[in-house]
């Protein structure tokens, strides 16, 4: 199955990735994307492996999630793709993450 990324999507893992270079090095943010494109892979997979983590009311679009670390890999499955909407660090609070899903389309 086809992954996609959302633009709040990239915009997270840029944030990540310039967060890990400048405090732990290029070494530990290559480690994260080897790990996240394993984790994507088996995602293209499998793509209700992941926890359910939130129903839109609104759209009625299910949200899953698979940790990747101490993030979140936030994501969408559709019938012919998966759709990835945001990179969430499990240290913020799990309900700031429903009002952002809630107002997602």
């Amino acid at each position: 199955m086809r992954i996609e990324w959302s633009e709040g999507a990239y915009a997270d893992y840029d944030e990540i990735l310039d967060y890990l270079v400048n405090e732990f090095g290029r070494k530990t943010a290559l480690e994260f994307q080897n790990r996240l494109d394993s984790n994507l892979a088996l995602l293209s997979e499998f793509p209700l492996m992941g926890s359910y983590e939130y129903i839109n009311p609104k759209t009625n679009i299910v949200y899953r999630s698979i940790s990747c670390r101490q993030y979140k890999i936030v994501y969408a499955p559709m019938t012919d793709r998966v759709i990835v909407v945001a990179f969430w660090n499990n240290r913020r609070n799990p309900a700031t993450l429903h009002r952002l899903l809630s107002g997602l389309k």
